[in-house]
C-alpha cells in the first residue's frame, strides 16, 4: 500500500521531469559544449605563428650558436648590438645565452 501510494505521488513529477528534460540543457552539458566550440576556434588561431616571432627565433638560434662558440673559445665578449627588428633582438637575447652558458 505504501509503495502504491509512493508511485501515485511521484508518477506525475517524474513523468514531467522526462518530458521537460530534452527542452532543458544540464549546466554540465552546456559547458562541455562551449568548452568544446572554443578548442575548436583555438586550433584555428595558433596555426601559423607571426611573422615577428618567426625572425626572433631564427635570431635567437643564431646568436646562442655564435655566443657558445666564442664562450667555448674562451674569445671576449664581442656582442655588437645594432638594429631594432625581431632578428637582432632575437640574437642579442640568443647571444647573451650561449655566451654565459658554459
Amino acid at each position: 500500500m505504501r509503495i502504491k501510494k509512493s508511485l501515485i505521488l511521484a508518477g506525475p513529477a517524474l513523468l514531467t521531469a522526462v518530458t521537460l528534460s530534452p527542452l532543458v540543457a544540464s549546466p554540465a552539458q552546456a559547458l562541455a559544449e562551449t568548452s568544446a566550440a572554443g578548442a575548436r576556434t583555438s586550433t584555428h588561431v595558433a596555426s601559423k605563428p607571426p611573422e615577428k616571432k618567426v625572425q626572433y627565433k631564427k635570431g635567437r638560434m643564431a646568436g646562442y650558436a655564435d655566443g657558445r662558440d666564442d664562450c667555448k673559445k674562451k674569445q671576449p665578449y664581442t656582442l655588437r648590438y645594432s638594429g631594432g627588428g625581431p632578428y637582432q633582438r632575437g640574437f642579442a637575447d640568443g647571444y647573451n645565452s650561449g655566451y654565459h652558458s658554459c
